[in-house]
């Protein structure tokens, strides 16, 4: 007794816990009290970030112990939580204790001073203090209702720029988490389909950009699978790009939970998270489930009719595996469902094995799922019986081999006349080709290619429809050209209009005329405005966003496109310098349109050892200033200007000599 506040103070704190909670029902109540007043103040106090994370896993692991001490707990860890995030005592303090709140809420208590903490995060505490919280915030959220400010927070972390990377990705990967389950919780189809693209969108950029969060990369697998799945309602018979897309992401979602599994295998993992390594493994069964189910849907009849229909019937008891939806809501059902029910709706022989199944098969006549999928074909049939019946695309075997333009037509080929000529065909197949990807291949194949990368990270966007899609990709088709062709410019390419590419001149007084921002924005506005129709291009614009606009882009009055464009004297290291300096601004400028933009950005900083190479010079920037918002795409292009010529460059010296 005489050394228990020594214990307490000390790393041997977890053990005195430990020790007091095996004993706390035998020990006398006048020894009790002062092992509980002095373990409390071992809480209070605690040696060390280590120690309280260990002392209060037996708290929370011995329910009488817990008890014992009593509400105090709470209010000490909260103060502590305080303190630290306030700088005023060790900032690796905060973590712990929030999760001792945290676990003690679950568990539960009260979760008032722990949401009331957490909700008074601003993302400007000490990083260390930061550390881990998003994953404790996302928790939090998972567990308790009304908790929706903490979306607000999430989104402080993820746009603080002066935290650890690590930290902010765990905001991100929080952020993606919030529209998944937003999508799980949807009561309609539409809603469920938009917050899965803005998941997609968010688990797709941090696996891009973080190539150690498989986690993100097993979400965003998912994810693609369930929506992929959906795309066969349409046409399963012949819409192999779905099915593509689904064997692929399925394909993805092993590979990448097999190296999960082996990078966290021997890795110690917190029993209380256990249960977001169930929900993973919920996303894997459906996948696989999905995968197995397709390959029923394009059949016209079943050898094994229980088999076929067993698998089929497996979707709804692994999507509710991963969420059980309210009374109000259908999340992933709605989605999922309509593909699932399609085959029977175009296929009699299909619904009437359903029908002998639902009648004479013990093992689906008092299934609910198998009831639930014929009430829903029934439904649909008489919806499409009530209408106008439709002719459905089936391209004659003259467009054979050429998918982009036997998609044209809605009949078998029938605006064929006579025998037409395959070469013409095939040019037709090309320029059909070329209307499907949006734009003109230049011919250039290292062109097109970082074309198509950057449209493919645009395609994530859930706002990536027509026709802003339509009118944005050839914006960025010409943007792309013009920073590969200045990239290899001379100076007087262009005579005056591209001098500004080459090194600064005198004046007569023998003073330096440098160039400015000026002069790339009527290069760049010269550049595209023949390409567009008249008046659809414009530059310094007034009272766009509250401010003024450098080059915009209004092919429609409700698609508003703006390059913002800037000028840096100041060397740039790495994509996070520019980023910092002009996102706000560039951002700002889609508040009223569509979430894309571009940045231009003309570095005139020293260039005698020569600059980077243009693939590391353009990104997109994926940018949200609210936890609701689609988040911004920004494309961004660095062109080095002022440059002198390859003759004149040197190696930069790491020391002089």
């Amino acid at each position: 007794m005489a050394e228990v506040d020594t214990m307490a103070a000390g790393p041997q704190l977890p053990y005195l816990l430990t020790a007091l909670a095996d004993g706390i029902d035998t020990i006398p109540a006048e020894q009790a009290a002062p092992l509980l007043a002095a373990a409390a103040q071992g809480l209070r106090q605690p040696h060390s970030a280590w120690v309280l994370a260990d002392a209060l896993d037996v708290v929370c692991t011995r329910p009488g112990l817990a008890n014992r001490l009593g509400n105090r707990t709470v209010r000490d860890l909260a103060t502590l939580a305080e303190d630290a995030l306030a700088g005023d005592c060790d900032a690796a303090l905060a973590q712990p204790a929030i999760a001792g709140l945290l676990r003690l809420a679950v568990a539960g208590g009260s979760p008032h001073r722990l949401l009331a903490l957490l909700t008074e995060i601003t993302g400007t505490e000490p990083a260390d203090a930061l550390d881990r919280l998003p994953i404790l915030i996302g928790i939090a959220r998972d567990h308790f209702a009304d908790t929706d400010r903490l979306l607000d927070v999430l989104n402080a972390l993820e746009n603080q720029p002066d935290l650890n990377p690590a930290t902010r990705a765990d905001a991100s990967f929080e952020l993606a988490l919030a529209d998944e389950r937003a999508a799980l919780e949807a009561a309609d189809r539409t809603t469920a389909g938009e917050q899965l693209r803005r998941a997609l969108m968010r688990f797709t950029e941090l696996d891009r950009t973080h190539e150690a969060r498989l986690d993100a990369r097993a979400h965003a697998a998912a994810i693609e699978a369930v929506l992929a799945f959906a795309d066969l309602e349409q046409n399963p018979m012949s819409d192999s790009s779905a099915r593509q897309r689904l064997t692929e992401a399925a394909g993805q979602l092993d590979t990448t939970a097999a190296h999960l599994a082996a990078w966290t295998g021997r890795m110690h993992q917190l029993d209380w998270l256990s249960a977001r390594s169930l929900t993973q493994s919920a996303w894997a069964k459906l996948v696989t489930t999905l995968n197995a189910a397709q390959a029923h849907l394009d059949q016209p009849s079943w050898y094994k009719p229980a088999d076929a229909l067993n698998d089929l019937l497996e979707i709804y008891l692994a999507s509710r595996s991963i969420h059980a939806p309210a009374n109000d809501s259908t999340g992933l059902t709605a989605l999922i469902s309509p593909a699932v029910e399609a085959p029977f709706v175009r296929n009699q022989g299909l619904l009437h094995q359903l029908e002998q199944a639902l009648t004479h098969d013990p093992q689906f006549t008092d299934h609910p799922d198998a009831q639930t999928l014929y009430d829903a074909v029934r439904q649909r049939r008489q919806q499409l019986s009530s209408q106008a019946p439709q002719q459905e695309a089936v391209p004659g075997k003259v467009l054979e081999g050429r998918p982009a333009l036997a998609a044209l037509f809605q009949s078998d080929a029938t605006g064929l006349c006579g025998d037409p000529d395959p070469h013409q065909l095939d040019r037709l197949e090309q320029l059909a080709h070329q209307l499907t990807k949006g734009y003109t291949p230049t011919g250039n194949a290292r062109v097109d290619r970082h074309l198509e990368t950057l449209l493919d990270t645009l395609k994530t966007s859930p706002a990536w429809k027509p026709s802003d899609s339509h009118y944005f990709t050839p914006l960025l088709e010409h943007f792309l050209r013009f920073l590969y062709d200045r990239f290899d410019a001379q100076a007087n390419l262009y005579g005056e209009r591209t001098a500004y590419l080459g090194p600064a001149r005198k004046n007569a007084d023998g003073t330096i005329a440098a160039w400015n921002e000026k002069h790339l924005q009527d290069d760049f506005h010269q550049h595209i405005s023949p390409l567009f129709p008249p008046g659809t291009v414009t530059r310094e614009k007034w009272d766009v966003a509250g401010g003024r606009a450098d080059v915009i882009y209004t092919p429609d009055p409700a698609s508003r496109f703006v390059a913002e464009i800037k000028w840096r004297t100041t060397r740039w290291k790495t994509h996070k310098t520019v980023e910092r300096d002009y996102l706000a601004q560039a951002a700002n400028y889609t508040a009223t349109g569509p979430p894309f933009a571009l940045l231009l950005v003309g570095d005139a900083s020293d260039h005698s050892a020569g600059y980077r190479d243009i693939e590391d010079s353009i990104w997109i920037i994926q940018h949200a200033r609210s936890a609701t918002e689609i988040p911004r795409l920004i494309v961004a292009g660095v062109l080095p200007t002022a440059r002198p010529t390859p003759s004149a460059l040197r190696l930069a010296r790491s020391s002089p000599r």
